[in-house]
This record gives structure tokens, C-alpha cells and sequence, in this order.
């Protein structure tokens, strides 16, 4: 019985897990990827624009995985939190409609 139990925690742990994996890629790649952040302070570049390639440009360079992580305990958190846990959340939402459909095909009363 013991046993059985401990199974079903690690599986279930296992499930969180890869669960959580799967979030932060798509965290990521939603929030994250291809977005600009641009540099409020232009005084590090020594003049209020960089000249690229003749044109004023202002400065940014691209989000990265370490900008997730930071944000993950930040005020924005929440909304990247969300993002993570949301396959999980699915995945114990389709198992538990599973689970009723089972128990109610179970509890049929035989047709006379």
C-alpha cells in the first residue's frame, strides 16, 4: 500500500515537472522572444542617440532567458507564473473530465 502510494507521488511529480519544463519554453517564447528592450539611460553611450549606419537610433538589445528569470519574482511574475503553469493546469483539467466521464460510464444502472 505504502508503496503504491510513493509511486503515485513521484509519477505525479514526474508529470509536474515536465509539466513546468514545457511552461517555461512556452513562457518564453511568448513573453519573451524577439522583444525589444529598450535602454531608458542613453548617457552610457556618450550622446543622446548611437548613429547607425547614419540614422538616430535609439538604443535596446533583445530579451533573454535571464530577463525571464528575473522577472519570474518580480512584480510582473504573476502573468509569467501563469504562463509556466498553465500546462499542468490543462493537463489536471483533461485528466479530471476523464475521470468523471469513467466514474459515470461506472455508475450506469443497467437498462431493462
Amino acid at each position: 500500500m505504502a508503496s503504491t502510494i510513493k509511486r503515485r507521488i513521484a509519477r505525479e511529480s514526474l508529470i509536474f515537472l515536465l509539466c513546468t519544463v514545457i511552461g517555461l519554453f512556452i513562457a518564453y517564447y511568448v513573453l519573451y522572444f524577439d522583444q525589444r528592450h529598450y535602454i531608458p539611460n542613453l548617457n552610457d553611450y556618450h550622446g543622446d542617440y548611437i548613429q547607425d549606419e547614419g540614422v538616430n537610433a535609439i538604443p535596446y538589445r533583445y530579451e533573454t532567458p535571464g530577463d525571464m528569470f528575473r522577472d519570474l519574482y518580480s512584480g510582473a511574475g504573476l502573468k509569467s507564473w501563469l504562463y509556466i503553469l498553465t500546462p499542468y493546469f490543462a493537463l489536471c483539467f483533461v485528466r479530471s473530465i476523464i475521470w468523471s466521464v469513467n466514474a459515470l460510464r461506472r455508475n450506469k444502472p443497467p437498462s431493462p
